[in-house]
């Protein structure tokens, strides 16, 4: 690991990022990599009491999603600054950042190149059937974001995690507004394989549902993916 990798990532883990990795996606259609050659893909997992609270239907009085939305993409755009005061070109693809950049299509509801792209090339975890990204150590609680640069970052990256969502359909049940589908995700089928993002409520229910996010809120996963016997 050089230097600026390490700075990298120490910088992002202090500021609350769990898992930090940078991907080469040169293996992507120019139009959505912008020319840029590398990625930095980086989540915030959301707090174990907001994840159960909201399972329980509780109000915590605090949104910690909105809350850790907020912080990714804040830390995206301090990303991109560090590595461009580093004499690096960078892009940040905070929510931001994409609009004005004309990156995020509001009509369709999708960005040119999306986070669960570059963190399927890390080989952090899978789009599960809710269409959340679902890794090993968080389940799906958390928010990523993820910034494009051509530092001279090592990259790992890493084959495609299959699904291992199964026969489980509780994030289909769960759904006040029936967007899910209960498939799995296919590369041929993409997002509409899996849900209509137009039903979607955005209420949190598939994600604080979903088995594996309550495995890491009721502690049974701990971040560093290790579990308890």
């Amino acid at each position: 690991m050089g230097p600026l990798h390490g700075a990298i990532k120490l910088k992002l883990k202090e500021r609350g990022a769990g898992i930090v990795r940078c991907v080469d996606i040169t293996c992507l259609p120019q139009n959505q990599t912008q020319g840029f050659t590398k990625a930095v893909v980086f989540c915030m997992p959301l707090s174990k009491e907001f994840i159960l609270a909201t399972r329980n239907g509780e109000k915590t009085g605090r949104d910690d999603f909105v809350e850790k939305e907020s912080e990714a993409d804040a830390l995206a755009d301090w990303l991109a600054e560090y590595l461009q005061q580093k004499g690096y070109r960078s892009y940040s693809q905070s929510e931001k950042s994409n609009w004005e950049s004309g990156n995020f299509d509001g009509e369709t509801r999708s960005s040119k190149l999306p986070h669960k792209t570059l963190a399927r090339l890390a080989g952090i975890g899978y789009i599960g059937k809710n269409n959340l990204f679902i890794t090993e150590e968080y389940g799906c609680g958390f928010c990523m974001c993820t910034v494009l640069t051509d530092a001279p970052i090592p990259t790992e990256n890493h084959p495609f995690v299959p699904s291992k969502c199964g026969q489980c359909d509780i994030c289909k049940q769960i759904c006040p507004g029936n967007a899910i589908h209960g498939n799995e995700w296919t590369e041929s089928g993409g997002r509409e394989g899996v849900v209509n993002v137009y039903s979607c409520t955005c209420g949190l229910l598939c994600m604080v549902h979903c088995p594996q996010t309550v495995r890491y809120a009721l502690g049974t996963i701990h971040p560093d993916g290790s579990k308890d016997a």
